[in-house]
């Protein structure tokens, strides 16, 4: 009796929440997306739906802009969190990206998020959460909650399993302090099977515009998600945009993009050259996979390295000259431009390029 109740209290409280307004001109509270200015987000129905225990479904929504492109997926969550014979209502409204990703939350100001003690969350607990949920290798996901507290003691209170005991070091500074179980409820929330079809969703309905959007994009699983789905048309239309992904992005994009560019920049050289300037600038190891491609690369590629022989390795030196000495023909200003850097008295391996020279005498 005491649990219906209960239930019946939750179905009350829940009819406090705001009315949704018709359409969304800001961004989320807290959000790991950048927000386009002017953009207004209307809602739309879907298929899917999140399951919560004792509560029923509860739908997920796609948000999409004026022209019905889909920009993110919403749900309003209200669930109970129990805790040492305690229960309480979570109510917050979770946004995931168009690949199923943690995107955001917004929180209800007249129903905050509470811990122990009926103590509300504060500012720094909502900042400390939204860590939380935009890591998704949390310790969070690889435990069930009992294994998440010292010696946990599990009993039952009005019906409903209750778990008591102290937090274990592991996960203590990552969760919000006496609210372990909401931590861990929220995460698995937005961590759950939810994610993968919702990026199924996206990718049964996607569309040259819903690419495109994700390329001009600065978060980078959006960025490798819109390069493995383009054709090569694509590519070339927006090779100022993929140049400047390679100038700023992950080494992962720029690894991605390297590879690019002997397939879908082979018959096109000269727009392969905003990757090449770029070479002094990136990465490491997206230098060296970009001296990899040498025999793939442009006539004008190697004279253009000459000029950067100081932003190599010992290793990518050697590879350099390796190639050029597979070609039959120096050209004379690269000739030139490694004799000026083996003169070199900065440059620790300037002695790599004079033996490259000598042996070319």
């Amino acid at each position: 009796m005491r649990t219906l109740l209960f239930l019946v209290l939750v179905g009350l409280l829940s009819g406090t929440r705001p009315i949704p307004k018709e359409f969304m001109d800001s961004p989320p509270e807290y959000f790991v997306l950048e927000w386009k200015e002017g953009i207004r987000l209307h809602h739309e129905p879907t298929d899917f739906f999140i399951e919560i225990d004792s509560y029923g479904r509860q739908e997920v929504l796609a948000l999409v802009d004026e022209k019905k492109a889909p920009i993110l997926y919403t749900a309003d969550i209200a669930t109970p969190v129990c805790a040492d014979g305690e229960c309480k209502l979570m109510n917050i409204k979770f946004y995931w990206t168009l690949l199923g990703e943690y995107a955001g939350f917004d929180r209800y100001p007249m129903m905050p998020l509470t811990k122990h003690d009926h103590d509300v969350f504060e500012e720094e607990d909502y900042q400390k959460l939204h860590r939380l949920l935009n890591d998704d290798k949390s310790p969070l996901g690889r435990r069930t909650i009992d294994q998440l507290v010292e010696k946990p003691t599990m009993r039952t209170v009005n019906g409903v399993d209750a778990i008591s005991g102290a937090t274990i070091t592991q996960v203590k500074e990552a969760v919000v302090s006496g609210a372990l179980y909401s931590c861990y409820t929220a995460w698995h929330l937005v961590h759950g099977d939810i994610q993968e079809q919702l990026k199924a969703h996206t990718l049964a309905t996607l569309d040259k515009e819903t690419t495109q959007h994700m390329l001009y994009s600065v978060n980078p699983g959006y960025q490798l998600f819109a390069l493995n789905h383009m054709d090569i048309p694509e590519y070339g239309t927006h090779y100022e945009q993929l140049a400047q992904i390679f100038r700023t992005g992950t080494p992962l994009v720029r690894s991605i993009v390297a590879k690019r560019l002997t397939s879908k920049f082979k018959d096109v050289p000269q727009l392969q050259r905003p990757f090449w300037d770029a070479f002094e600038i990136v990465d490491s190891s997206s230098r060296s996979l970009m001296i990899k491609y040498l025999a793939q690369a442009p006539d004008y590629v190697p004279e253009l390295l000459s000029k950067k022989l100081g932003a190599m390795s010992k290793n990518q030196l050697k590879g350099f000259f390796n190639y050029l000495r597979g070609n039959n023909v120096l050209q004379t200003q690269t000739r030139v431009n490694i004799l000026e850097f083996s003169k070199s008295e900065n440059q620790t391996y300037a002695y790599l390029a004079r033996e490259f020279l000598e042996e070319l005498e």
